[in-house]
């Protein structure tokens, strides 16, 4: 049985200026859009009957305006640095496609100039310590995409390689349990249950 459980949670969707989507790291820090909001607000209804201590959250906007719903007035809204999304060097910004001209061979490589994959992994594995050193039962936890995967992956005991098996669309929860002194993932995209 777990003793305790963190909610991770992807940010909602940005606002993408021209409408299509872009790499986003922990430079270019862009606001939700509208349909962001509306899954910001879902997320607070699927959270309000859960037992959920505190909130910690990225420092980028995308991710604090999906974390202040489900805050609310009642709960603690935690700011980490060791949340923000990996940095993506020169791709932060470009579209995908921009991306895939430039760069042909750039899956699972690491942007040039950005993060490596096991950097963005030991901040979050120092995030989730110190979040379960503040936690007694439960919390959430707003971050994003491609730190989210890597944390999911290495808790679920599989290579970094594999990361992009881990669900993570925009406003996606995965469960973390804690059982004695492990972490394991449970699941990488379910929502949570209400309690009756």
């Amino acid at each position: 049985m777990a003793e305790k459980i963190f909610y991770i949670v992807r940010h909602a969707l940005p606002d993408f200026p021209s409408g299509e989507t872009l790499c986003l790291g922990r430079r270019l820090d862009l606001p939700l859009g509208i349909e962001g909001h509306a899954q910001a607000t879902q997320l607070a209804d699927d959270f309000s009957s859960l037992p959920v201590e505190a909130i910690y959250v990225s420092p980028l906007l995308r991710a604090q305006q999906t974390a202040a719903p489900i805050a609310g007035e009642n709960r603690p809204l935690i700011i980490l640095d060791d949340l923000a999304e990996l940095d993506g060097g020169e791709w932060d910004g470009l579209p995908f496609c921009e991306i895939r001209r430039r760069w042909p061979d750039f899956r699972g490589s690491c942007p040039p100039g950005g993060e490596r994959d096991e950097h963005g992994l030991s901040r979050m594995q120092r995030a989730l310590e110190e979040i379960d050193a503040r936690t007694e039962r439960c919390a959430v936890i707003v971050a994003h995409g491609g730190v989210n995967r890597l944390l999911l992956c290495a808790l679920a005991g599989k290579p970094l390689s594999e990361k992009k098996q881990f669900s993570q669309d925009y406003a996606a929860i995965g469960i973390i349990e804690k059982r004695g002194s492990a972490f394991c993932t449970v699941t990488s995209g379910r929502a949570p249950q209400k309690k009756p």
